[in-house]
């Protein structure tokens, strides 16, 4: 589809795996796990609408971010959303699932500021005063999000330099619009999808607090949940064997080869 940057790794005839970042980053942040992603699954990334080297749009909602990106994945897949990435993936579960083998978010929330009877996320002030300093300094702005993304975290130096290197490579053209997405909510959505879930938090993380893992199991008890003990906000850079095996594990039981279909 004209204007979304999307690029396929790996064999087709691997059970499909598309990824969705987060807010303020692009694709690149996967490009370390990719060598061992593809040894298991044909692998989609994706720059979401706005931010990396995809085009944005005046309109800027969850449901048309979760049209465009839908319309560049032809099969069925599992959709592996991280952050903001995790809420388009649930928009994208609840509007097309035909599309959708199964679902993983990783360091994400139905609902990541709070509300009432919501509880498990974050402070509602802290949001407001994050959106005015992005409309003062949006360059500050990023860096210290990459900085409260790794705090608490192990691997904390590595990383960082890491989310540096992706963003000084990014030219986010909706940073605005884009971070208002995420005080939607989710929470009925997420609940409803027919679906495999899994669940993926980090310990440690200061951007989605560990009481989340109860607050999401609440809404759909069947849904798997998987925390991992010292990961901040990128479990998937500090704990990547761990995050490969938890993957493995999650889709081995509802996804398989295209020669085994049949």
């Amino acid at each position: 589809m004209k204007g979304i940057y999307h690029e396929s790794f790996g064999s087709p005839e691997k059970p499909a795996l598309v990824l969705l970042h987060g807010w303020g980053m692009n694709s690149a942040i996967w490009t370390s796990l990719l060598p061992a992603l593809t040894q298991s699954f044909y692998v989609t990334v994706i720059d979401l609408p706005g931010l990396g080297r995809s085009q944005g749009s005046d309109d800027v909602t969850l449901e048309s971010m979760a049209s465009q990106v839908a319309a560049v994945v032809e099969q069925p897949a599992c959709w592996l959303g991280w952050s903001l990435g995790g809420m388009l993936a649930i928009k994208v579960a609840a509007l097309f699932p035909e599309k959708v083998a199964g679902l993983v978010s990783v360091a994400s929330n139905p609902c990541f500021i709070q509300k009432e009877g919501w509880s498990s996320a974050m402070d509602a002030a802290v949001y407001q005063q994050f959106k005015a300093a992005l409309e003062v300094s949006p360059d500050k702005t990023l860096t210290r999000f990459a900085m409260l993304q790794v705090q608490g975290g192990e691997e904390a130096k590595a990383i960082l330099k890491q989310i540096k290197t992706v963003l000084a490579a990014s030219k986010p053209s909706q940073l605005m619009a884009t971070l208002l997405l995420l005080d939607s909510d989710l929470r009925a959505e997420l609940s409803q999808l027919n679906c495999p879930v899994l669940h993926i938090y980090g310990e440690a993380d200061g951007l989605v607090p560990v009481s989340t893992l109860s607050a999401v199991s609440a809404l759909n008890p069947e849904h798997q949940v998987e925390c991992f003990k010292g990961a901040g906000h990128l479990p998937f850079l500090s704990s990547p064997d761990a995050f490969l095996q938890t993957l493995q594990a999650f889709t081995q039981t509802f996804m398989q080869t295209k020669s085994n279909n049949g």
